[in-house]
């Protein structure tokens, strides 16, 4: 083997043996970092997953549950289909809302006096609201247009479903 090839084959192997070393060293810092975050992941998803408060409310053969959560408020409607939403906020008079096949449920602030359901085919639906949380069943045939939320002052506020 001439002096040349030897120095050629050596260089290409040294540079090859480098690279495989610098890839584990860096597949083995990325393991050992995330051995250590995800005891620290896990902590704060458990931490933003807390549940303060829980209750259910039966409407009629239907229900809602409503979780209090660090972050804010959650709700799930069961009406034979099931739904889920968290409003990025809820103050008194603001609404959060899911519709399902069967009808429309949520939660409603204390200022919330009533809630409409507007339906197709010129129809029309009174929520019953409790607790703070309300649903109303729409007919067969028919499909939510649009929720409407009646504040004690009488003021309203549709908004598309």
């Amino acid at each position: 083997m001439s002096h040349d090839r030897w120095t050629t084959w050596s260089r290409s192997r040294t540079l090859a043996l480098a690279g495989l070393a610098a890839g584990a060293a860096a597949l083995l810092l990325a393991v050992l970092l995330a051995f250590g975050s995800e005891q620290q992941t896990v902590a704060v998803a458990k931490a933003a997953e807390a549940t303060i408060v829980s209750r259910t409310v039966h409407i009629g053969a239907s229900r809602v549950a409503i979780r209090v959560l660090p972050g804010g408020t959650c709700f799930t409607i069961h009406d034979g289909a099931s739904t889920h939403s968290c409003p990025k906020r809820l103050g008194p008079a603001e609404i959060g809302f899911a519709v399902t096949p069967h009808g429309v449920g949520g939660i409603a602030g204390r200022n919330v006096h009533a809630v409409i359901i507007r339906l197709t085919r010129k129809g029309t639906v009174w929520a019953t609201l409790d607790k703070g949380a309300f649903y109303a069943k729409f007919p067969e045939g028919y499909r939510a247009r649009s929720v409407v939320k009646v504040l004690r002052d009488g003021s309203r506020r549709a908004f598309k479903a």
